[in-house]
């Protein structure tokens, strides 16, 4: 099946108003994360949400958008990872295909070797185009790091492997426990249902 046929059958039918519901999600998670300086985003559960119930470039598409909407809205620096975000939605989508969103402990090592592949991914644009400072929880850690003699590549990296595997490890549990309990008659009109862990059709 070609790249464009997928496509299609991943944003047909309920798939586009889901796909709004989860970039909405992402843009608020992500502002009340900021706003509270928490040391995590949260910013892509939307996004994971996406990736499984519907389809990896749904999931792409999820998170593109979202940066791009977060940085319309007064959030510039968003948009220059709209690149991470999309590996996020491709990432999610490629394991969710395998089976590994039907074990919780699948989801947990998923969501670790995520999280460690976000930070590789958003690094280099965070300390070349940023300087690692992005105004969010994270930057305290960035100061710590570069305080103890690493450069600001390193210290952003270090900064991701501190916090990227926890965020995307507690985005993913939280997409796993909701879907699961989300009823079978709903999650069946979408493309990814055979994703999500066997269940009896009176659920």
């Amino acid at each position: 099946m070609s790249i464009r046929e997928q496509l299609r059958i991943e944003t047909s039918g309920p798939a586009l108003p889901f796909l709004a519901f989860c970039i909405a999600l992402n843009i608020v998670a992500g502002q009340v994360t900021a706003a509270l300086k928490i040391p995590i985003y949260l910013d892509s559960i939307g996004t994971v949400m996406v990736a499984v119930l519907v389809g990896p470039f749904a999931g792409a598409m999820a998170g593109a958008f979202s940066n791009l909407l977060a940085s319309a809205m007064g959030s510039p620096p968003m948009a220059f990872f709209a690149p991470v975000s999309i590996v996020i939605g491709l990432f999610t989508g490629f394991l969710a295909k395998r089976g590994w969103f039907k074990h919780w402990y699948l989801v947990a090592i998923g969501g670790i070797l995520q999280g460690v592949l976000a930070a590789v991914c958003s690094a280099p644009i965070s300390a070349y185009l940023f300087s690692g400072v992005m105004m969010a929880g994270t930057d305290f850690l960035v100061m710590y790091f570069r305080s103890v003699g690493n450069s600001i590549l390193e210290s952003v990296f270090y900064q991701g492997l501190a916090s990227d595997p926890v965020d995307k490890l507690i985005s993913y549990s939280m997409v796993f426990l909701l879907l699961r309990n989300l009823p079978q008659r709903l999650t069946s009109r979408f493309s990814g249902a055979a994703n999500l862990p066997n269940r009896s059709p009176a659920t």
